[in-house]
C-alpha cells in the first residue's frame, strides 16, 4: 500500500483469553479467528459472492477491483467482508466498497475492517454511503466516522441521496 509494509491483522490475540461474540439466534463466532489481510486477485471470486450477499454494497464487475486496494476479512478461513480503498492523495484516502456476509454482521467484522483502513490508509478518509443503508451509517457513526454532506440523486438513477462522512482531520 503505497510503501506501507502490511500484509496480514489478527483480531484479537492479545486480548487474553478468547472472547466470544453474540450473533442472532444461536450462532456465535470467536473474535480471535478473524484474520485481515490484502486480497490477490485469487480472492476476486469470493469478494464477488461476499458482495452478491450484500445487495446494498455496490455490485461491481469481478476485474474492477484490480486497479484498487482490497483488504478481506476472513473467520476461520471463510471470508466474511471485505473493503475496497484507493489513497487518492498523500494525505487523504477514500472508501470505495465495503460489505460483510449477512451471517458475519454485528460481530466486528465490518469495524475490524474500517480499523485496518484507518491503519492502511493516511490523512483523512471519505466516503459515500446510500441514504437508506442504515446500517452501514450506524456502523460508521459508532467507529468515529462524521457526516459532511449530502450528494442529492446520487443512487439508483436519482432517487437515493448519498451522505459524505470522513474520518481523521
Amino acid at each position: 500500500f503505497m510503501g506501507l509494509r502490511f500484509s496480514v491483522v489478527r483480531v484479537g490475540h492479545r486480548c487474553g483469553p478468547p472472547q466470544w461474540i453474540k450473533l442472532s439466534g444461536l450462532r456465535s463466532v470467536l473474535a480471535q479467528n478473524l484474520t485481515i489481510r490484502t486480497a490477490s486477485e485469487r480472492d476476486y471470486p469470493a469478494i464477488v459472492r461476499l458482495q452478491q450477499k450484500a445487495p446494498e454494497a455496490a455490485q461491481w464487475p469481478l476485474g474492477d477491483y484490480a486497479g484498487f486496494l482490497v483488504l478481506l476479512a476472513l473467520v476461520d478461513g471463510t471470508p466474511a467482508g471485505f473493503c475496497c480503498w484507493r489513497q487518492t492523495v498523500p494525505d487523504e484516502a477514500e472508501l470505495l466498497n465495503l460489505a460483510v456476509d449477512p451471517a458475519y454482521r454485528r460481530t466486528g467484522v465490518g469495524r475490524q475492517l474500517l480499523a485496518v483502513l484507518e491503519q492502511a490508509a493516511r490523512g483523512t478518509i471519505f466516503l459515500e454511503v446510500a441514504a437508506t443503508n442504515t446500517g452501514a451509517i450506524a456502523l460508521y457513526h459508532a467507529a468515529g466516522w462524521a457526516h459532511v454532506a449530502v450528494r442529492k440523486g446520487y443512487y439508483d438513477q436519482g432517487k437515493i441521496d448519498a451522505i459524505v462522512m470522513k474520518k481523521g482531520s
